[in-house]
């Protein structure tokens, strides 16, 4: 058996990315720093507690899409060897935003985590495991000795196989009582981080996330609909029944409303007249990167965010995959439209450019703007020429909060864009808890702050010159008119 382990390290070696250090045989894990912040645990843990269990440390950084496709998998393997396996995830912030645990704590809270979580923003656990990629996964033995380490997404088996062969080993020396469990408390508010908001003449309509609803109100905010079940699941129907996973952006017309269905990597449409829910594309699964002329709903996206809509071409920021995809409404076509795969900050021709998880749409004038998040950037795609620009944003390690001109202004992870007017685009710069204003005729950025401050906006939404903000972390829609500087929150009832 022990013979088989080793076979199973060469296996996780030859996985590796971005040359990750090569280990040849077992070595002694590393303890957690004392000063390390937990989370969903009643008390610090030990190397020395989790000795008799198979140790899984998930190395990841929460706005990484790569990060969030892996969760399920890391809650199947809890499911399937329950306290034999000790999943952990080790938080290593990219951003400065990240770091601080009180924004970690809303994303824990809002991708389900169950698992203890462990805040290392000094990279010190990072550094001892010579990690060089988000998510890297190390398994560590029962006997508290280092076996191997694997990155990237499509790990599942590989690590399924790994846990099974090291619980089989140390058969009758596993330690099976449960870890000092304590999840965060439950949202009891009436929305749950808010990811998106649409309006038009009609409504505002806003992605309740966390309670996988939509809910639209009208100008007077009165509710008119509240659709979905809550269940997180992927379910066609009545508004009632009907059910979304982790919804996001959204685009509004006449007659319907078109979501980007994130957690269930799928594009939905609700018939405004009747509230039905239909699927358009996607499979409920996580896919791949390419497309082609197939049934869209045979095909597994990877989490489309946001949407743009001109005339019968639906744009897609396909976050997953780094690229923004087509859904032609009329021909059923689901196809890539621009970026490569390749998640880089690349400007040209909409077929050799690169994106980095873009998060964020909007469409005016010919011109597709996309909030490319993981690069702090703002992009812009001519829709005549197909080609891809950089208007604000350096690369995937450059970010900040500086205004100024577009060459030297930095963003942190910005999520989404919206058309302020002919010359404005207003930007929710996310992990800067503020908006910001791209002036396209000056080529110059300025900022604006709120009071109370925003926390982690998600999107932002134009009518009429009043913007609307998805403020996700304080739970909350506001509206603000920049000529006035007036704010209101609108009210929302709990569901």
């Amino acid at each position: 058996m022990r013979l088989k382990l080793m076979v199973w390290v060469i296996v996780m070696i030859g996985s590796l990315t971005l040359g990750l250090q090569k280990v040849a045989a077992r070595t002694n894990s590393v303890d957690f720093p004392p000063s390390l912040p937990w989370l969903n645990v009643s008390q610090p843990l030990t190397m020395q507690q989790l000795r008799g269990k198979v140790v899984l440390l998930d190395f990841w950084t929460y706005g990484c899409v790569n990060c969030i496709h892996v969760i399920p998998d890391l809650h199947k393997l809890e499911q399937k060897y329950g306290d034999k396996l000790a999943v952990i995830s080790v938080h290593s912030p990219k951003f400065d935003n990240e770091k601080q645990l009180s924004t970690l704590s809303s994303i824990v809270r809002r991708y389900g985590i169950q698992h203890p979580v462990v805040n290392d923003v000094d990279f010190v656990l990072w550094r001892h495991y010579a990690v060089r990629a988000w998510p890297t996964f190390v398994l560590i033995a029962p006997d508290g000795k280092y076996v191997g380490q694997t990155s990237g997404e499509g790990r599942y088996q590989l690590l399924d196989e790994a846990v099974a062969q090291l619980l089989a080993e140390y058969k009758g020396e596993l330690n099976t009582e449960p870890l000092p469990l304590k999840p965060l408390d439950p949202l009891s508010t009436p929305l749950a981080a808010p990811g998106a908001v649409a309006v038009d003449a009609r409504y505002i309509a806003i992605s309740d996330t966390l309670h996988h609803q939509l809910v639209l109100l009208d100008h007077q905010g009165k509710l008119v609909k509240r659709i979905g079940s809550g269940i997180a699941e992927l379910k066609d129907g009545h508004a009632s029944s009907a059910a979304f996973h982790s919804p996001q952006g959204m685009v509004l017309t006449e007659d319907a409303l078109y979501l980007a269905d994130t957690g269930n990597h799928a594009i939905r449409k609700i018939d405004l007249k009747t509230f039905d829910v239909s699927t358009l594309a996607g499979t409920g699964e996580l896919g791949g990167r390419s497309a082609g002329s197939e049934d869209p709903r045979s095909m597994a996206l990877r989490s489309p965010w946001d949407l743009a809509l001109d005339g019968r071409t639906l744009y897609i920021a396909m976050a997953g995959s780094h690229q923004i995809w087509t859904l032609d409404l009329v021909r059923n076509q689901l196809e890539a439209y621009a970026g490569t795969g390749q998640e880089a900050l690349l400007d040209g021709r909409r077929d050799d450019a690169a994106f980095n998880q873009p998060s964020g749409l909007a469409l005016a004038a010919g011109k597709l703007w996309v909030a490319d998040a993981e690069a702090s950037a703002v992009r812009q795609i001519d829709l005549k020429s197909s080609k891809v620009s950089t208007l604000v944003g350096q690369g995937l390690f450059e970010f900040g909060l500086k205004d100024g001109a577009f060459r030297r202004a930095l963003l942190q992870h910005n999520k989404d864009v919206a058309v302020l007017d002919s010359n404005t685009l207003v930007v929710a710069d996310t992990y800067n808890h503020r908006l910001r204003l791209l002036h396209l005729d000056k080529k110059q950025v300025s900022s604006i702050s709120l009071n109370p401050p925003l926390n982690e906006p998600g999107s932002v939404a134009v009518w009429q010159g009043v913007i609307y903000i998805a403020d996700t972390n304080n739970h909350r829609v506001l509206s603000y008119q920049p000529q006035t500087g007036e704010q209101k929150v609108l009210s929302i009832a709990v569901p």
